[in-house]
């Protein structure tokens, strides 16, 4: 088994954890009630894949609300859902400068934003893949291909993090060493590195 030379994190529930239940109890305590997950999911699903810019999606959202008040306030609502997850971010601390750390994830450029500039934890990370920019979500083969290029690592030698299982599959067949996390048993993590030779955790 090769060392490990790299680590690739996804960051929804990985980095940060999120519940967009925060943004429903915002909107809720203005009047405003959001329509069926599955509805509004859509447009968010096109704005992460790149298919909507900031303004289209924030027109489509007023307009799924049927909101006439200040943009700030929709933004903020969409933005703040988020709060650190403690132990990852430890472990981000005890890998920086030992090891080339990067950012793989589905999401959009209202939560990039904010997530820059709230954490100074992404500032360790060298460079990211997002599927906003890249026109690609995870699971799809393309963007772990399109990390892996960009990065320029060896992905038998990178150890790539995850919550959701297609996307530790998909990892795994463009042949990184994929791992699932799970919030609540971070311990499981730290067992799979010591498996992996990462001798700083």
């Amino acid at each position: 088994m090769k060392p490990v030379e790299a680590f690739i994190f996804d960051i929804g529930n990985v980095l940060v954890q999120f519940d967009v239940s925060r943004a429903e109890r915002a909107l809720a305590a203005h009047g405003l009630v959001l329509p069926e997950r599955a509805e509004w999911q859509q447009v968010a699903h096109r704005y992460e894949r790149g298919a909507l810019d900031r303004d289209t999606f924030l027109v489509e959202l007023r307009e799924l609300l049927g909101f006439r008040g200040e943009e700030e306030f929709l933004r903020r609502a969409w933005q703040e859902i988020f709060e650190p997850n403690v132990p990852v971010w430890d472990l981000v601390d005890h890998l920086h400068g030992r090891y080339p750390l990067f950012l793989l994830s589905n999401t959009n450029d209202l939560h990039h934003e904010y997530l820059a500039e709230e954490y100074a934890v992404f500032e360790k990370f060298s460079d990211g893949v997002f599927s906003y920019r890249a026109g690609l979500l995870k699971p799809e083969a393309g963007i772990f291909s399109l990390a892996i290029s960009q990065f320029g690592v060896d992905p038998a030698a990178t150890v790539y993090l995850d919550d959701l299982g297609p996307n530790v599959e998909a990892a795994r067949s463009a042949g990184l060493r994929a791992f699932r996390y799970d919030l609540g048993n971070h311990g499981a993590l730290l067992d799979f590195l010591h498996t992996q030779g990462v001798q700083c955790v």
